[in-house]
């Protein structure tokens, strides 16, 4: 269905009933395969919305936004404040935005940085709150703020465009929202794919599936869970080496083949209880095969891989898995792009993989290269109980 651009103020305001003088309170929890990775507590009237997000990746982050909202919902104020509780690379961050007919005034302190400036947005721009830190910047959409801007828009309406602004830094970008049915909404995430919104009769979202984005999220609404205590346990567990840290590490594989340097730089996610071929790795799609950005392979010298030749220099490396079991290796022109950004006219080799299966599951996702004789080597993509390989020589 293609988007409408609509205009907000022409549909119906607060399909959400809640009397002004009882605070709805309400908690999401997000999950990432077996681990817990966001918290989201809120309350919510018809002036203010409030909430607390509380960011387990790389370490406990602790997000408190504030929205004011005026007659009909509209936002006339939003504030957000970014507190690292044992994220020591997360900078702390307090940001004000004030909405004033076609502008925003924006005021932000950051790292010790205090900037001011006013930005013009354009008719309808509604702020939204999207979080995460380093390749995770989208790991997580506030559904509370979702809900009051559902509301804004009327229980009854279908696809639109919306410019969104966003709370940490006053920049717009359009959004769209996709109506699939009376209960169902996608989000779009980062216009490549859709996260996938359940709501019950009254409007509230029950629940959030991000496994077509490359976050692979999923998020359920339960009752209030204090934010503080959420918190203070997963900074304990940060501080005893129980925390999840990185989601996806960077890794540098070398391998010496005929004495020339192979290397080869991904980022590696880990299974968590997932099942992996036909869900995070669907079949019959080019994958990115690791995380964040495309992998990389490097080496000065020309080589082949599964019989085809290819000159030296730098690649990205990408995989094809299909229902029938096979898999095909991809060495790409491009590199140095996120993992999502694929361009298939750049392709140089296309080459079969042969496929194998572990007795048991692996929990990291790695790739290595491993001398034989000679120039050659075998390059392997391991993950879960799925084993890749491919002959590789250097020239």
């Amino acid at each position: 269905m293609r988007p409408l651009l609509v205009s907000i103020p022409a549909v119906v305001a607060l399909a959400i009933r809640v009397a002004a003088s009882v605070p709805e309170q309400a908690s999401f929890v997000t999950t990432l395969g077996r681990d817990t990775v966001v918290v989201e507590s809120f309350t919510r009237t018809a002036a203010k919305l409030e909430g607390d997000m509380v960011v387990r990746v790389p370490g406990t982050v602790l997000c408190h936004y504030e929205l004011d909202l005026g007659n009909g919902g509209a936002v006339t104020k939003s504030v957000v404040d970014v507190k690292p509780v044992s994220a020591p690379n997360v900078a702390a961050r307090h940001v004000t935005i004030t909405y004033v007919g076609d502008s925003l005034r924006v005021d932000i302190d950051s790292a010790g940085v205090h900037s001011r400036f006013v930005r013009a947005v354009p008719k309808d721009a509604y702020p939204q709150f999207m979080t995460g830190f380093g390749s995770s910047y989208g790991l997580y959409s506030s559904l509370g703020v979702y809900e009051v801007l559902f509301a804004q828009l009327g229980g009854t309406f279908d696809s639109v465009t919306i410019p969104s602004i966003d709370m940490q830094s006053g920049r717009t970008v359009k959004r769209d929202f996709v109506r699939r049915s009376r209960t169902t909404i996608d989000a779009d995430y980062f216009r490549i794919a859709w996260t996938h919104l359940t709501l019950d009769d009254s409007g509230r979202i029950v629940s959030a599936d991000a496994n077509e984005t490359t976050e692979k999220t999923k998020t359920q609404r339960t009752a209030y869970i204090d934010p503080q205590k959420v918190a203070k346990q997963f900074a304990s567990e940060d501080k005893s080496g129980k925390g999840i840290g990185i989601a996806s590490p960077s890794v540098t594989e070398k391998a010496t083949l005929g004495g020339k340097l192979v290397v080869v730089l991904y980022s590696s996610p880990r299974r968590r209880n997932r099942t992996i071929l036909g869900n995070v790795v669907p079949y019959g799609r080019v994958w990115r095969t690791g995380a964040n950005q495309a992998t990389v392979f490097v080496t000065d010298d020309a080589f082949d891989v599964g019989g085809t030749s290819v000159p030296g220099g730098s690649y990205s490396l990408w995989t094809e898995p299909k229902k029938d079991g096979s898999v095909d290796l991809i060495v790409n022109g491009q590199y140095g792009q996120w993992g999502t950004n694929y361009d298939s006219t750049r392709n140089v080799a296309r080459v079969p993989m042969k496929v194998a299966t572990a007795s048991t599951p692996q929990e990291n996702f790695s790739i290595t290269v491993t001398p034989t004789n000679g120039n050659g080597g075998e390059l392997k993509i391991a993950w879960d109980t799925f084993i890749w390989t491919v002959p590789i020589t250097i020239k």
